[in-house]
């Protein structure tokens, strides 16, 4: 039996209380999007003449949106429903299928620190050929009729518009040089270190060291998951050990099973980022960063925290990306060299590191609320609230420990 789609927009009103003007599907593909969209959302969803409306697009790393989503206590409608109907703008994080929705307007931003990832050797079309930078390109960006699926496209720095304009000429005119919301809240969150600090468990005199892992075999978690453990094991009380991971690997695994995996290092004393929580008040509190190449070793030295890399997968990365110039810069673990003095080897190298990052992290420093918001507003074709846009402290995560007891 076939169950009739619900095309008409007006339909949606039928049942209102309040007489909005217009309907935003958000679109979440995975647990990580919905961090960066929860930014987003944030300059629009105080507006009562905007209902914002929230489906989970289908992706392989979706684990856990669902539930996410019930949690936020969020409108939300099925995929198959959506793509049934029209909307006045989407709002990405994430790509793919986005085009499959009717829509007067559409925009996405990246998910990550800028453009870094290429495509992975096994999704390209040829063997042999050009492995181009994932989200910047005519595969991510066109329709099957070569046309652009966005209206929008958000890039934090003007060097990404030369890869655009490379790679998908045809989306160049929607290209928006925003900066980098991440960013620039994360800075905004820096004057409440102390509390953060607090609140994760770190005493006045300790080091606390932030240990970051992306997804996938070739990340820190995946190639050298005894590094956790060697962690917390040769640094002294003197220092603290909090992780997190990137959450794919919370949804491809599950929680449970993530955390029993790490048991011997929460035994040992390290703690770890509860999945599905903000990192970044981690990395305000940090005083150094061991990670790999994810994002947040970008996000850690943008802000001057001293960085030691784990290792480097070269095959994933951009080599003209801010990541490729980073690793330039920063130490690499050594198993046979004490911590301590790898860390103070971190520290002499932060300058440089800043020197990279905090050139190339965002073209706008501090303007992306003002300029998300205005292009936003524009799409929707509305005038902007006349209180300026700014950005609110990132919360406390929650903690492993908080979660469940340690047996």
């Amino acid at each position: 039996m076939l169950v009739p789609c619900p095309t008409a927009r007006a339909n949606r009103h039928n049942w209102s209380t309040m007489n909005t003007e217009r309907t935003v599907l958000v679109g979440v593909h995975t647990p990580t999007s919905l961090l960066r969209l929860e930014d987003i959302t944030l300059l629009l969803e105080h507006d009562p003449r905007v209902q914002l409306i929230y489906t989970q697009v289908p992706d392989q790393l979706g684990n856990g949106v669902a539930q996410t989503l019930q949690q936020l206590e969020v409108r939300t409608i099925p995929w198959q429903e959506a793509v049934c109907q029209t909307f006045d703008l989407t709002i990405s994080a994430s790509l793919h299928q986005m085009g499959e929705v009717a829509a007067v307007r559409r925009f996405t931003a990246p998910h990550g620190a800028g453009y870094n990832k290429l495509w992975p050797s096994w999704a390209t079309d040829e063997p042999g050929s050009v492995r181009q930078v994932y989200g910047l390109d005519r595969r991510s960006l066109l329709d099957e009729h070569d046309q652009p699926i966005f209206d929008s496209i958000v890039l934090p720095h003007h060097d990404h518009v030369a890869t655009l304009t490379r790679q998908c000429p045809e989306a160049v005119a929607a290209a928006v040089i925003a900066g980098d919301p991440c960013y620039d809240r994360l800075c905004a969150s820096l004057s409440a270190r102390g509390k953060y600090r607090s609140r994760l468990g770190v005493r006045d005199a300790q080091t606390l060291v932030a240990v970051s892992s992306t997804w996938g075999q070739q990340s820190l978690l995946g190639s050298q998951r005894n590094l956790l453990l060697r962690l917390t094991s040769e640094l002294s009380v003197t220092h603290r050990v909090i992780a997190t991971l990137h959450p794919a690997v919370w949804s491809q695994h599950g929680s449970r099973q993530v955390r029993t995996w790490l048991r011997d290092a929460r035994a040992a004393g390290m703690d770890l980022i509860d999945a599905g929580q903000d990192w970044r008040a981690l990395v305000v509190s940090a005083d150094v960063m061991v990670a790999d190449h994810s994002s947040l070793a970008v996000y850690a030295s943008s802000v001057k925290v001293p960085l030691l890399l784990s290792h480097f997968a070269h095959d994933e990365i951009d080599p003209h990306s801010v990541m490729a110039e980073l690793v330039g810069r920063s130490p690499r673990l050594c198993p046979s060299t004490p911590l301590l003095e790898q860390l103070d080897e971190a520290r002499r190298a932060q300058p440089a590191q800043w020197d990279v990052s905090g050139r190339r992290i965002s073209t706008v420093k501090g303007q992306s609320a003002a300029i998300l918001q205005r292009e936003l507003y524009q799409l929707l074709n509305l005038s902007e609230p006349p209180t300026a846009a700014s950005w609110p402290l990132v919360p406390v995560p929650r903690l492993v420990r908080d979660v469940v007891d340690l047996h």
